[in-house]
């Protein structure tokens, strides 16, 4: 497997974008047009927790999808988050695809995920490409910098509550906009969701309090409006922040998963699926 480091730098500082590339077989029947997902860990804006960073990249690569991982902009690093962030996981996305007959990666089958926060800015790539908010910042790279799918994972939604305030706290206080509701609004996943926005894996747990679970079902509910093709898993046990779901990412024996770690497989499935680009009707 080839590992490198590319940074990106949108205004805010230098920020890392981890590349996991798996080494491809002769035979491989994927070899040339490999799927690709572009990983932002959670953290609530004021870091990048390590255990939804290269734990889940070394998954996704050892299914042959080629994996990045993106240190972006948060408050532990910067006095303003946003845009920052939000520019920083575009222009990752874009770098993937720009890259994409050197990598080894089908074009058209690049994924973002996150992890919570990460997964606020995750469906932020999916939903706001084509938005105002971002076409000052965007061009005529805004087409350029939407993922093909999204893969939610315990995602930071709703800037109302039920939510995690502290994520929009994080995000929005150095730019002075905390207290702009139409800000607030625009941020606000589930009112985002349009025709282009890219079909969706979800998953959460019911008992997580944490980033409660009404801001998925909102957002998968809008995709339902808008016919958008949608994987969701709703897992009956467990908190916030499980990551994998297992030994690796959790403090629990070998062999003792919780039921969420079927979440890799079937994200890793739903990657793979080519059918899933079109939308419904």
């Amino acid at each position: 497997m080839r590992t490198f480091t590319h940074l990106i730098d949108m205004g805010a500082g230098a920020r890392q974008l981890r590349g996991y590339l798996p080494t491809s077989t002769q035979r491989a029947y994927y070899k040339g047009k490999r799927p690709a997902v572009v990983i932002f860990p959670g953290g609530g804006y004021s870091m990048t927790y390590e255990g939804e960073a290269e734990p889940i990249a070394l998954a996704f690569a050892a299914a042959g999808v080629c994996t990045f991982v993106l240190d972006y902009t948060v408050t532990g690093r910067a006095d303003q988050v946003w845009p920052y962030a939000q520019l920083e996981a575009f222009a990752a996305i874009r770098f993937v695809r720009e890259n994409a007959a050197e990598f080894g990666i089908q074009p058209d089958n690049i994924a973002s995920l996150g992890f919570s926060a990460g997964g606020h800015l995750c469906g932020c790539t999916g939903t706001l490409w084509n938005k105002p908010v971002m076409a000052e910042y965007l061009g005529e790279n805004a087409r350029a910098s939407r993922p093909d799918k999204l893969i939610l994972c315990y995602p930071v939604i709703r800037s109302a509550a039920p939510g995690h305030r502290g994520s929009f706290v994080n995000l929005l206080k150095g730019a002075g906009l905390l207290d702009d509701p139409a800000m607030m609004e625009q941020l606000s996943l589930e009112k985002q969701v349009d025709d282009e926005t890219p079909p969706s894996f979800i998953w959460t747990t019911s008992e997580d309090l944490g980033v409660p679970i009404q801001g998925a079902l909102e957002f998968a509910h809008a995709l339902a409006d808008h016919f958008i093709h949608q994987e969701m898993h709703i897992y009956p046990h467990g908190g916030h922040g499980l990551c994998l779901g297992n030994q690796v990412t959790q403090a629990q024996p070998f062999g003792q998963d919780w039921t969420c770690a079927a979440w890799v497989e079937n994200a890793i499935r739903f990657l793979y699926d080519e059918t899933v680009v079109k939308k419904l009707r």
